[in-house]
């Protein structure tokens, strides 16, 4: 009898160590689709925990062993979220991209055009004390960022991420912008008014909601000025005064009005 009672208290035992190192329950008995399941949700403890390194291995098992299950498309996502969070963003950009490819009508569609486009955004140039300001270096990464936020909020209005898109948008707009003024006033020191005012009209025909185009429509009606087109440069100024009259440069733009009068 003590017998029977020690192999129970041992069993009991193992059960409760297996439960508290969080080890699945046998498979054997599992049908195709319960054990894709239980091998992904084990794969998602570690990719929640940032253990990539293991995780990764499991999706990538699960793409291969269950591929005629829904766990096959989720894992190649979480694939390309491994190499989303280790900073490989050009690798996950891909990734998305091959997903959309293949199941071009699945529901994570949206999320994928999502992440394409926050890789993107996480490639932007950020400015430090040691380097060149962000607005002065390549704005590669933020056009395509720019370009990948329009599309994602164009086609995917009702999408969970559309506010996170809404900011990313807001600062990748007002970074070329600025980058676009910064162009404009090295022309306007070299004395390439032209070339400067094609600078500013594509800050204000290109990157609308920048925030910085009451600053560009002053420059522009003053570098108008300044090759002696004062029809153009009063239009401007007065488009200033109706748009942004609340801005800094409105009341320099009512001055140069009344002398222009």
């Amino acid at each position: 009898m003590m017998r029977f009672i020690r192999l129970g208290c041992f069993a009991a035992i193992v059960c409760a160590l297996c439960f508290a190192c969080g080890s699945a329950p046998p498979s054997t008995n599992l049908s195709y689709g319960d054990k894709a399941k239980q091998a992904y949700e084990v794969a998602m403890n570690d990719f929640r925990d940032e253990n990539c390194v293991d995780a990764e291995a499991q999706f990538r098992n699960i793409r291969r062993k269950y591929s005629y299950s829904r766990y096959a498309a989720l894992a190649e996502l979480r694939l390309a979220d491994c190499m989303f969070t280790e900073d490989k963003f050009v690798e996950a950009i891909q990734a998305y991209r091959d997903f959309l490819r293949a199941r071009p009508s699945h529901t994570e569609v949206p999320y994928a055009e999502f992440k394409i486009a926050e890789a993107y955004y996480k490639q932007i140039p950020e400015g430090w004390i040691l380097s060149p300001p962000a607005y002065q270096r390549d704005q590669g990464p933020t056009r395509r960022a720019l370009e990948q936020l329009r599309h994602y909020m164009m086609n995917y209005s009702n999408h969970d991420r559309l506010q996170d898109a809404k900011t990313m948008q807001r600062k990748a707009l007002a970074l070329l912008a600025q980058h676009e003024l910064s162009v404009a006033e090295f022309y306007l020191s070299r004395d390439q008014p032209r070339a400067a005012i094609g600078r500013l009209q594509t800050v204000l025909n290109a990157y609308q909601g920048s925030g910085l185009e009451a600053r560009a429509m002053f420059a522009l009606a003053k570098t108008l000025l300044s090759l002696k087109e004062k029809s153009k440069a009063k239009e401007t100024f007065t488009v200033l005064l109706q748009r942004y009259p609340k801005t800094e440069y409105a009341e320099q733009a009512r001055s140069y009005l009344i002398e222009l009068h």
